[in-house]
């Protein structure tokens, strides 16, 4: 094949793997399970605070036991690779967990550890160790709500990453990812309260 020849195919390669990110892009995001209310993600410098807030079809108390589940995160969000409860002292519990992270064709194993409180049976609340994982800093917090049989779950979390973020993942690209996260989070609790 001649210089030209492989600029061209070269050409056709990289249009064809535009097009394909440009329409997975286009692609409305789908509704797994659930309901999300409400969601957002901002930026400042290198912060990150974000907030989604969704309707689980199931108790509250089996979506508090789910997420306060430490050791089996795993079983309910498919991007946690693994999660492990490091040390408990009194109501403080530090919880190490590892996440595979893919935004587009951007793929990555993030460390977290967090210290964990549960004020009451319907508020968990975490901050980032810096120096211990792949965060300089951060904090997250979960509230519930019972609405009849079903629970609203709000989240928010403020987080600094101690890595690189490619400029083309912006906040729009983030807050698209956290809505699928909660929705196939949801879709996980759902399948363990109605038994399957």
């Amino acid at each position: 094949m001649s210089v030209d020849g492989r600029v061209v195919a070269r050409f056709f390669s990289e249009r064809r793997l535009c097009r394909l990110c440009v329409s997975l892009l286009l692609l409305p995001c789908m509704s797994l399970a659930g309901e999300v209310l409400d969601s957002s993600v901002t930026r400042d410098d290198a912060v990150y605070s974000l907030s989604v807030t969704a309707r689980v079809d199931a108790p509250s108390a089996l979506v508090y036991r789910s997420i306060t589940d430490f050791t089996n995160l795993a079983a309910i969000n498919p991007s946690i690779v693994e999660s492990r409860v490091l040390e408990s002292r009194g109501d403080r519990q530090r919880v190490r967990s590892v996440i595979r992270v893919c935004i587009l064709v951007f793929c990555k194993r993030v460390v977290q550890v967090q210290d964990i409180t549960l004020p009451d049976p319907r508020t968990v609340e975490a901050s980032m160790v810096p120096g211990a994982g792949d965060f300089r800093a951060g904090s997250a917090r979960w509230e519930l709500t019972a609405v009849g049989t079903a629970t609203e779950l709000f989240f928010t979390e403020t987080f600094e990453p101690d890595f690189w973020v490619p400029p083309i993942i912006g906040t729009w690209l983030i807050e698209r990812k956290l809505v699928r996260e909660v929705a196939e989070t949801a879709l996980y609790i759902e399948r363990m309260a109605s038994g399957q």
